[in-house]
């Protein structure tokens, strides 16, 4: 019997998208000196009052938040072997680093439960979808129960002990680190939760889901598709075609409605 798309190793589904070996790193190392450089600024050239209180400190703190998003999407890619197609060992470790800068995130831990949502998408067995009561798919009661699920005392301890090196080492000013650190990361954690989780998978008794793979894909434009989640909106496209990365989703998504493969204007959110 031959193995749908979700159940291929990551390596298997890497060799499926045809990407050119050097666009997954060259992205993924962008993305992480991006984030870097852009916390370098906002930490020691970025004046701020215990609020955002200027245009300046607000942009910085949105354009941080969309870099921390694209620290998950790049450990979500390496999930599935197409961080680095060509070097499972470079993809892993790129696949650590980010989910590491991300929120101290396990990715040895991170894969087998990505692949559980796949695998087992919109059951018990899926570690990101509700309790599959009415109450559990409250968007606060999923919310939390997702949340709880995945951050860990161990990584609620490391980054405590990371803020405490910014601040009494470093000298880095508390309201800086908590703007430009703190602050995005929890944004980018409910955005992500948001358009990559709860839009995508939610039932609706107007809209019901066209296969197995219970997702939906955002309608939103390609520009808007990636501020809103690095394309990880596409998710139905994604679930269809796990070894596309991320970068090549819209491409995708285009051709699968071209050749009928199936019709993404009548499977999407909101």
């Amino acid at each position: 019997m031959m193995k749908t798309a979700y159940q291929l190793s990551p390596t298997e589904q890497a060799k499926t998208s045809r990407e050119p070996d050097y666009a997954g790193p060259f992205f993924s190392a962008a993305i992480i000196c991006a984030w870097m450089v852009s916390i370098w600024f906002g930490f020691f050239h970025v004046r701020t009052g215990l609020i955002p209180d200027s245009p300046g400190a607000i942009g910085m703190i949105l354009w941080i938040q969309f870099l921390f998003c694209g620290l998950f999407i790049i450990s979500h890619d390496a999930c599935h072997g197409t961080a680095c197609a060509s070097n499972p060992r470079l993809n892993r470790w790129l696949g650590r680093i980010a989910a590491g800068l991300y929120a101290a995130f396990d990715f040895d831990r991170l894969v087998p439960e990505h692949h559980a949502h796949h695998i087992r998408v919109a059951s018990a067995g899926d570690p990101d979808f509700h309790d599959g009561t009415e109450k559990g798919a409250n968007f606060l009661r999923w919310g939390i129960r997702f949340f709880t699920h995945y951050v860990r005392l161990r990584q609620i301890l490391v980054m405590m002990a990371v803020a405490q090196v910014f601040f009494h080492v470093l000298r880095i000013p508390d309201r800086n680190v908590i703007q430009f650190w703190v602050l995005p990361a929890l944004l980018s954690g409910v955005q992500l939760f948001v358009f990559g989780t709860w839009l995508p998978h939610r039932s609706s008794s107007r809209k019901p889901f066209p296969d197995h793979h219970h997702a939906r894909d955002s309608n939103f434009p390609w520009w808007l598709s990636l501020l809103t989640c690095w394309h990880f909106g596409y998710h139905h496209t994604h679930h269809l075609y796990p070894g596309v990365p991320w970068f090549r989703l819209p491409f995708k998504r285009r051709l699968a409605n071209e050749t009928a493969h199936y019709d993404g204007n009548k499977n999407f959110f909101p």
